[in-house]
């Protein structure tokens, strides 16, 4: 019995160690070699292929396959096979859904689509990346991303566009929302987190940037972009806006004060957005997020009358007669004693239950 499961042992990890060293053989020689299925309800394709492969100038057929290798595709019922003989002679069968047809050129015409599909697919990616650009310019690999399919090709592509100095801004303008093709917020982060602060005063990229990031379902990937976005210090007061709009639908009350906390600190905060800041806070759930971002909005300036009364009513909402006393405390060190200021602190010290709290409020406006 122990001789049995030895022998079973030895068997799979000889089987595992041929497939590994099979591989690495294949690899070594040159080939390439692809096995997908992708199928739901109405739809099937499938390629697969193993060999060295050598397509036409204009990519709509093969040029060579090496002795032994084979190329098969399947779009739903319609099929195209090509194999290579030992003589490196390739014989095609192409099935159109109905009939067995000749490599006619209708049949030249299925050919073709196959092989865009094993290019679109990944085959050759990165040479071909390449050959886009020495044959059509940035242009044709903007073109290009429109047909390629999976992730790690068009990644493939956006880095060889990111790599361009010459852009025009229409042209990065392009790229950019180019970024949005990609399935990964992950992936979409850190191709917005390469954009330069220069390239932010572009109009067409912040706006492709934020409608982006309005599209991201991870707050995690959403709170990168626009921390680096922020970092850039290139923000007009419409694109801080946008900003605010963008924290304000995060689930998160802590990244929401990340945010608005790191625009005031920018000094991002300023005349009427200092008014919009101060409503976003007081919708927050959390008391302790509250009073740090109003302490801090003590140390934006100027701040206006209006303002100040502003401050003091959000700050007379907050639960705790503790947290009330101690923001209207930082408050009263600060705002000018004018008599509509003064009346609002009066007002909001009354909210406070506690005598404690409501003699240390009062005993800091003298």
């Amino acid at each position: 019995m122990k001789l049995i499961f030895f022998l079973i042992a030895f068997c799979l990890i000889t089987i595992r160690f041929y497939f590994s060293w099979t591989g690495k053989v294949r690899e070594k020689r040159g080939l390439s070699e692809s096995n997908m299925v992708i199928k739901s309800d109405n739809f099937y394709e499938e390629i697969n292929y193993l060999g060295k492969f050598q397509l036409s100038d204009d990519e709509s057929g093969f040029k060579s396959i090496s002795p032994g290798g084979y190329f098969k595709f399947r779009l739903n019922d319609v099929k195209v096979k090509a194999e290579s003989n030992m003589r490196g002679e390739i014989e095609y069968k192409i099935y159109d859904g109905k009939n067995d047809i000749p490599m006619n050129e209708e049949g030249k015409s299925i050919v073709s689509k196959a092989v865009h599909e094993m290019i679109y697919w990944g085959y050759d990616a990165e040479e071909r990346v390449e050959r886009v650009y020495q044959k059509g310019g940035s242009q044709a690999l903007i073109n290009e991303m429109d047909s390629v399919k999976p992730d790690f090709v068009k990644i493939l592509y956006l880095n060889r566009l990111f790599s361009i100095d010459s852009l025009s801004p229409e042209t990065k303008g392009l790229v950019v929302r180019k970024i949005n093709s990609l399935g990964s917020d992950m992936d979409k982060s850190q191709f917005i987190n390469k954009i330069t602060a220069a390239q932010f005063k572009n109009p067409s990229i912040t706006t492709a940037c934020f409608d982006i990031i309005k599209g991201m379902g991870s707050d995690m990937d959403k709170m990168n972009s626009l921390h680096h976005i922020i970092d850039q210090d290139s923000l007009g007061a419409a694109n801080v806006i946008v900003i605010l709009n963008l924290g304000n639908n995060m689930g998160s009350d802590m990244d929401k004060s990340n945010l608005y906390g790191e625009l005031i600190d920018k000094g991002h905060i300023k005349d009427s957005l200092f008014d919009s800041v101060a409503v976003l806070v007081s919708k927050m759930g959390s008391d302790m997020d509250k009073m740090n971002l109003y302490n801090k909005l003590l140390g934006t300036n100027p701040i206006t009358e209006n303002q100040w009364i502003i401050l003091i009513n959000h700050s007379s909402t907050l639960g705790s007669d503790m947290d009330k006393a101690n923001t209207l405390s930082e408050i009263a060190k600060k705002m000018p004693r004018t008599d509509p200021i003064k009346a609002a602190y009066t007002k909001a010290a009354k909210t406070i239950g506690n005598d404690n709290d409501y003699g240390r409020v009062m005993r800091a406006l003298e």
